[in-house]
């Protein structure tokens, strides 16, 4: 049985734990160890968790699956987003722990997702994905998701290209 639950501001230790862990085992093995150390020290720091998950237009979630912790997702509206879409929700972060992976679990976010963004009424749903993460791409894709535009990300001092890929809602 899988469950949300809509992170508070009390919750940053924990969401910055999980964001740490699960942004290293996606990423670690293609990176450079000096680039993600840096990254994630600044992504990850005490003040910028507990910054965004106070933002009033971000919204970060757990997924507990089977009473365990699984993953999260973030998103963004208005000025939260980091390009800014008129009458867009960005879904920014999406991760499961390895344990958790390859079981459904990222459909039924998605569809979770899907369904927020149905009830807040925005035109479009949008995110970022590095344009070598091949499997979700073709993640984004099945749920409907296109290519629209590219920008940088920066990952230390690698910069990467994100692909920017859309549904209309």
């Amino acid at each position: 049985m899988t469950k949300f639950v809509k992170c508070k501001p009390s919750d940053w230790q924990v969401l910055q734990r999980l964001s740490t862990d699960t942004f290293r085992l996606a990423f670690e093995a293609k990176n450079e160890k000096e680039d993600m150390e840096q990254y994630l020290k600044e992504a990850f720091a005490d003040h910028q968790v507990q910054q965004e998950l106070k933002h009033p237009f971000s919204s970060f979630y757990f997924l507990f699956a089977d009473s365990q912790l699984a993953g999260y997702f973030k998103l963004n509206t208005k000025d939260a987003q980091t390009e800014f879409i008129d009458q867009g929700m960005e879904l920014e972060r999406i991760y499961l722990l390895p344990d958790f992976q390859r079981r459904g679990l990222g459909q039924e976010i998605m569809d979770f997702v899907h369904q927020l963004a149905t009830e807040a009424a925005v035109a479009t749903l949008w995110l970022g994905v590095w344009e070598e993460n091949k499997a979700a791409i073709k993640f984004y894709e099945r749920n409907g998701f296109v290519t629209f535009s590219k920008h940088a990300f920066m990952l230390g001092q690698d910069r990467q290209i994100d692909l920017l890929m859309r549904k209309q809602l």
